[in-house]
């Protein structure tokens, strides 16, 4: 029996996507109570082992789940079935089953479910339906699901989803529609869902967001909607979010943000804008939000920053700017963010750096620099001091390293002397003299000998 229940934790670490619904029994707990049916077994049984309250069937070779086929166990409270041959679940299959909390379908050939499938299932708590080629969702499907509490619908083929459909499940905490076909959505579709607190709607192929599409889900606590194709966020579309704390925007063909997006979302800790088209960001955009943490905007096309897009982020302790096209920066940029622990500037046009570029950062520990086009001459040697001075805080792979000039390419910056950082300049026969670290003495004798040469 141990080694059958083995099989199942086998079978989630290889599909590493999904959700581990399995307990997985140790050497003080009581397995009697679970029992697992692997890819020998052809049918389910028409009486399971006494006591089992928990089934899993992980890769059998069920083509249907029929009518009535697990009645005689009214015992059971979890059931899955995970990488099995289904490719119909019939109408009644779950019934007899008062007590039954979570049911599972995952990773099958199932591509639609009849409306009743789910009928008296009065006390189901969660409802797993992933990675199957679901293609679209019929009203009345989930109407007799009252208590649930989880659906999970991600990694199907969905495309549409019927008005109505949701209206039923006033106390669904989580709703899971990522990675799915979805390219637009209406506002009535969530409108009953007052009590979700997340929602996940990332990997579809939404260009657009319906006003009011979150007005009537007041405790929403996160949203995904990343991996979309999202050109504008209009500015109340986030209203009265006093909950939201995550917020995922990123990977998307956002060209802009309008100025009061964020208003009344307080307790956001996270934000994450990566791989969208910004350029800029209006002053004090993200001053509503004293309690953010980890801001991403790494991945598009900022070529300057500026202390006005931080107003506000006292709290902030992590800012990724990484893959953008930032040529310089100062130390203004960065007076309001007292807090910040991490910055990410890797993958910029940096060519050199103030020496007290990062001196307003008093609690600086990571620094990323790296893959940036440095300039090894002599206008880097402040900051080459200061890279110096704070080896520990740099924490860059591969390190930073010389792009210019071509003598010092691919060296590493903090491998360097002085007397590398050189800079030339023109005289008036274009003969190149050497500056900077140079002493001024034999700059002077340098300058002797062409003259009288």
């Amino acid at each position: 029996m141990h080694l059958k229940i083995a099989l199942v934790f086998i079978y989630i670490l290889v599909h590493l996507h999904w959700s581990c619904t399995v307990d997985i029994c140790q050497e003080d707990d009581d397995c009697k109570k679970q029992d697992v049916y692997d890819k020998t077994v052809t049918a389910i049984p028409e009486k399971l082992k006494d006591g089992a309250e928990e089934i899993f069937f992980v890769n059998s070779q069920i083509p249907v789940i029929p009518k009535g086929v697990l009645s005689k166990n009214p015992q059971i409270k979890k059931i899955e079935f995970l990488g099995t041959s289904t490719h119909s679940v019939e109408v009644g299959a779950f019934e007899g089953l008062p007590n039954i909390t979570i049911i599972e379908i995952s990773g099958t050939n199932v591509t639609s479910l009849p409306v009743g499938v789910f009928k008296d299932l009065n006390n189901l708590l969660k409802l797993v339906l992933k990675s199957n080629k679901i293609h679209s969702l019929e009203n009345g499907l989930f109407d007799y699901l009252k208590k649930l509490q989880v659906l999970h619908l991600h990694m199907n083929k969905i495309s549409t989803i019927e008005e109505g459909t949701f209206d039923n499940l006033e106390e669904l905490l989580s709703l899971h529609l990522a990675k799915n076909n979805l390219s637009s959505v209406s506002t009535s579709l969530f409108s009953n869902l007052k009590s979700l607190k997340m929602f996940r709607l990332y990997e579809n192929q939404l260009t657009a967001l319906p006003d009011g599409i979150f007005d009537n889900l007041p405790d929403l606590e996160e949203i995904a909607l990343q991996c979309n194709q999202i050109s504008y966020i209009q500015p109340n579309l986030f209203p009265h979010k006093s909950k939201l704390t995550k917020l995922y925007l990123d990977n998307n063909l956002l060209t802009e943000l309008q100025p009061d997006l964020f208003v009344e979302t307080l307790k956001i800790t996270e934000l994450s804008l990566s791989h969208n088209n910004l350029t800029h960001l209006p002053t004090g955009v993200f001053s509503p939000l004293k309690k953010l943490k980890k801001l991403d905007l790494s991945s598009n096309q900022f070529s300057i920053i500026s202390a006005n897009f931080f107003e506000g982020l006292e709290k902030l302790t992590d800012l990724n700017l990484q893959n953008n096209s930032i040529e310089s920066l100062k130390q203004e940029d960065f007076k309001k963010l007292k807090s910040l622990s991490t910055l990410k500037l890797g993958n910029n046009k940096l060519q050199s750096l103030p020496g007290d570029v990062f001196d307003s950062l008093p609690k600086l520990s990571k620094l990323y620099l790296n893959e940036n086009p440095w300039k090894c001459d002599c206008n880097l040697l402040p900051f080459y001091e200061w890279m110096k001075n704070n080896k520990g805080k740099i924490k860059s792979k591969p390190p930073e390293v010389c792009e210019l000039p071509k003598n010092l390419l691919n060296q590493l910056i903090i491998s360097l002397t002085e007397e590398q950082l050189i800079c030339l300049t023109t005289s008036p026969t274009t003969t190149p003299l050497l500056t900077s670290t140079v002493p001024i003495q034999m700059q002077l004798t340098i300058i002797l000998f062409l003259f009288i040469n």
